[in-house]
């Protein structure tokens, strides 16, 4: 059944369809086909853990000083970024590119209308030239955007999935540039992280949505939505997979040819 046709004005002119059929709330499939998704990338988790020194036993007839140890040292945990949701483990090495099998798996065109209610992905920016206002506040945005914090983080993982993760506050909250921060998030993963470690980084989000750390709130860009994470992990998922699919040259999907 094709989802609700998003809200249209003098700039839309496409009538979007159905992003992807299974998700509650959504008609998201990528995660209930399990057949469909079941060649999953693996990688080995691990917990660094250190064991406790013994003091020998003193010799029998002896006096001695108890050994003077010097207390363990300490080191701070990361702080992490505001407005996140972390798990307890994480990839000890960055995560490996999909292979021919997953990708083949994928099935694009569940992920090809982007003018829809969930999830939009401008084709470009002509939209905020079209009026002085709106090209006022998208430059203002962008200031902001420029300097969040979260975006600027060390972990190449981390920075995709929170920048993707203010696309996904956005389209929760419907917000105004909804459809043109995805182009511009992808746009600036594409100059910011070797393509390499981004197409795995963005597999590994398609295949395993319910991994990672997630941005619950970002008030520095007036996105304090305040939904809950499963909403969030099912936008970051759609995302991830409409943007590996443009790094694959699979999106935006045609329909084969008709005889």
């Amino acid at each position: 059944m094709d989802r609700p046709q998003r809200r249209t004005d003098a700039e839309h002119s496409h009538q979007g369809r159905a992003v992807f059929r299974g998700f509650s709330g959504f008609s998201l499939r990528l995660c209930v086909s399990a057949a469909s998704l079941c060649l999953l990338m693996s990688w080995g988790w691990s917990a660094d853990e250190k064991t406790a020194e013994t003091k020998p036993a003193p010799v029998a007839g002896t006096e001695s000083k108890p050994a003077e140890t010097k207390p363990a040292e300490v080191k701070p945990e990361a702080t992490p970024a505001a407005g996140t949701t972390h798990v307890d483990t994480k990839p000890t090495e960055p995560p490996k590119p999909p292979t021919d099998e997953q990708i083949a798996q994928i099935r694009w065109e569940e992920f090809s209308a982007d003018n829809t209610w969930v999830c939009p992905f401008a084709q470009d920016f002509s939209r905020n030239d079209e009026f002085p206002e709106r090209k006022t506040d998208w430059e203002d945005f962008l200031a902001k955007f420029a300097v969040w914090a979260p975006g600027h983080v060390f972990d190449n993982t981390e920075k995709v999935r929170n920048l993707i993760g203010a696309c996904s506050l956005m389209d929760i909250g419907q917000g105004q540039f909804e459809s043109e921060l995805p182009l511009f998030v992808y746009q600036r993963l594409r100059r910011e992280v070797p393509d390499e470690k981004l197409k795995a980084i963005l597999a590994y989000m398609a295949f395993h949505p319910n991994e990672g750390s997630v941005i619950g709130t970002a008030p520095e860009l007036n996105l304090d939505i305040g939904v809950g994470d499963d909403q969030i992990r099912e936008r970051l998922q759609v995302f991830a997979v409409k943007m590996l699919g443009r790094m694959l040259g699979k999106l935006p999907w045609e329909p084969p040819a008709q005889p």
